[in-house]
């Protein structure tokens, strides 16, 4: 997973890894999702390196959802299952990464979306001082059939958050999962 750093006309010519390394690449990459010029996007490279060149094989947009307060969400809070396949934190402590698998079919309605996004839930002190950010995954399968498996990942900025660990909480198939992460030493 990358920052890709985009130019005037639409072309990742460099990207920053987690570990911060930054790569130039063997020849510009332009895609259909690439719409904003002079901007950066979070996004899923293949690639070979070539010395300190990265050549690419495939990048693909990642969704990248920032943190909101439960506090100001309106509505019922849903969490339908999903699979929760892998949750680590980027080598610069910048992102939380997650691998995940969402059950998808043929919708009949244009209105039959799943929605999935993070909210804040608590943010708690031990006796020691140690801040814990709580955050809950929302997973809304609004109405999609559950045929067929399909892997996304999913990029949480939490670089800027003022806590020392995060508890990730997830309903999947097989019952919440709860994920702890240290962010700072």
């Amino acid at each position: 997973l990358v920052d890709a750093t985009v130019d005037g006309d639409k072309n990742v010519t460099t990207v920053t890894t987690d570990d911060g390394q930054q790569l130039q690449l063997t020849s510009p990459f332009t895609a259909k999702w690439i719409t904003t010029p002079d901007t950066t996007y979070r996004t899923v490279m293949y690639y070979n390196l070539k010395g300190e060149q990265a050549e690419v094989i495939n990048m693909r947009q990642l969704a990248t959802m920032t943190i909101k307060s439960i506090y100001l969400f309106k509505g019922s809070f849903k969490s339908d299952p999903l699979t929760l396949e892998s949750a680590w934190l980027g080598g610069n402590k910048r992102y939380l990464n997650l691998g995940v698998i969402m059950k998808v079919g043929a919708v009949n309605q244009d209105d039959e979306l799943q929605t999935v996004g993070v909210f804040a839930d608590t943010l708690t002190v031990d006796d020691d001082g140690l801040r814990t950010y709580h955050i809950r995954l929302y997973h809304d399968q609004g109405g999609v059939p559950q045929y067929y498996s399909q892997r996304y990942f999913l990029s949480i900025p939490v670089g800027g958050l003022k806590a020392d660990s995060l508890r990730l909480t997830v309903n999947t198939y097989d019952g919440m999962v709860v994920k702890g992460f240290r962010l700072r030493e």
